[in-house]
């Protein structure tokens, strides 16, 4: 089971098949019963928080993710609203609440970033070697286009690691989308970056950042440029 603290709040897990057998937990049956659910999770937090700095706080949450060959988890002591798998399922009772979420994401600090009027989400994804990039990209491959959104990417590299940054653009299919129809754009979105997780990470510089003190490698389109010459 691989983790990973990405910042004072939040905890990245993947948890895979394999982990589930050694544990001998059949994940559909342990979600039917919600005592053994929690429970499995606060094994899983007792796991990973070396530290100590998660187990003893009330606000502790469990965000998860399908993924390939098992699932993500987010674990955070944040009370604010302002992960992406937070913000991914996030349902607004009211167009003011909806607009107070906004305030807050604004000014949070994360290299994922999700703009909610300009419907656009930034992940700078990075990769410890040339290699584990292009593993990344191949899985990745059959599942780049995602209907109803335009990705473009860039390719930068800094300090020996790759930083490849997506773009993404929602385009709804109407004038006036719920919140419903953005939720499950950015599901889909998350259900992608599961994949490119599984070679590298969330980078922990912001997109602006890297595009001004990183060296760029691909500008555009890097995604296929690889594609094409190292298939």
């Amino acid at each position: 089971m691989k983790f990973e603290k990405t910042n004072e709040n939040t905890i990245k897990v993947w948890v895979t098949n394999e982990d589930l057998r050694e544990r001998h937990v059949n994940l559909l049956e342990l979600m039917e019963n919600q005592d053994e659910v929690e429970q499995f999770f606060y094994q899983i937090l007792e796991e990973v928080d070396v530290d100590h700095e998660f187990q003893n706080n009330d606000l502790v949450s469990f965000q998860v993710l399908p993924a390939h060959n098992g699932f993500e988890m987010i674990i955070s002591k944040d009370d604010r609203l302002v992960s992406k798998l937070t913000e991914a399922n996030v349902n607004f009772a009211t167009e003011e609440s909806k607009e107070k979420f906004a305030q807050v994401k604004a000014q949070q600090q994360g290299s994922d970033v999700f703009d909610p009027e300009r419907l656009t989400r930034v992940v700078p994804v990075q990769f410890a070697s040339f290699e584990d990039l292009l593993s990344g990209i191949r899985a990745v491959q059959g599942q780049l286009q995602i209907h109803g959104i335009q990705l473009e990417t860039a390719l930068y590299k800094r300090d020996g690691q790759y930083d490849l940054m997506l773009y993404y653009q929602i385009l709804p299919d109407n004038v006036d989308p719920t919140w419903d129809e953005i939720k499950t754009q950015l599901d889909a979105i998350d259900d992608q970056l599961s994949l490119f997780y599984e070679f590298g990470t969330l980078s922990p510089v912001r997109a602006q950042e890297l595009e001004e003190a990183a060296r760029p490698i691909i500008k555009r389109q890097a995604v296929s440029t690889l594609t094409k010459y190292f298939n």
